[in-house]
């Protein structure tokens, strides 16, 4: 073998050997990435699970003594909180405000799938009505149910109004029942990465909020044009 072949032969063995050690440390590489993968999915599913918890916990907390509620503002989880009233009536009270309009008093509330003349009167003293219809047909619901409307009258408080989204705060945001400090401060995030919200309608694109979650915090919302 001639001086030049084994000059070849000598760097063809030192190529192969470098690479063959790129691959291993390629290989090696590998399992950290992953890992480090694993551990972000597995502290977003904590963050999920945990607001979760949150929000069980405020659908099952019992109204305050003296605490109302008003059916044509209030949320999805706040009418959950109501004694007897399961999250499928509270979805269908939500569902029959946004498709008929608001209740023109507490009287109304029948109109709702499941919900009858002796569940109106036994949360009567739970609710209050500020923003229901008015004019006759309250009237005419009055004159039909008086011991409900009335108790719903003598029960009456003035219901938060609406919070500009582009303006509120992480404490405001929390006053709004299902929004925890980690899902304000998710909206938060978003309204700073867009430059703010063009309608109310963009909290969906907040990771944690869904159709129906949307649609029990379209009232609590809106948009300063």
């Amino acid at each position: 073998m001639t001086r030049d072949e084994s000059r070849t032969l000598a760097i063809t063995a030192a190529v192969l050997f470098l690479a063959g050690a790129a691959r291993a440390g390629l290989e090696a590489a590998r399992p950290p990435l992953a890992l480090e993968a694993d551990t972000v999915s597995a502290q977003e599913l904590a963050a999920d699970s945990q607001e979760m918890v949150e929000e069980e916990e405020r659908r099952s907390a019992p109204l305050a003594p003296g605490e109302r509620l008003d059916p044509n503002v209030a949320s999805e989880e706040e009418l959950d909180r109501l004694p007897g009233i399961g999250p499928a009536a509270a979805r269908a009270i939500v569902e029959s405000r946004s498709a008929d309009g608001p209740f023109a008093d507490v009287g109304a509330l029948t109109r709702v799938r499941g919900i009858g003349p002796a569940t109106v009167e036994r949360l009567a003293p739970l609710l209050t009505l500020e923003r229901g219809g008015g004019g006759g047909r309250a009237r005419r619901a009055a004159a039909t149910t008086p011991r409900t409307a009335g108790a719903a009258s003598s029960a009456n408080q003035r219901a938060a109004g609406p919070i500009d989204l582009n303006g509120a705060t992480a404490g405001e945001l929390e006053q709004v029942r299902g929004i925890g400090p980690a899902l304000a401060a998710r909206i938060i995030a978003r309204r700073d990465e867009v430059g703010g919200f063009a309608r109310v309608e963009d909290l969906i694109e907040v990771r944690g909020i869904g159709p129906a979650t949307l649609e029990s915090m379209r009232g609590r919302f809106f948009v300063r044009q």
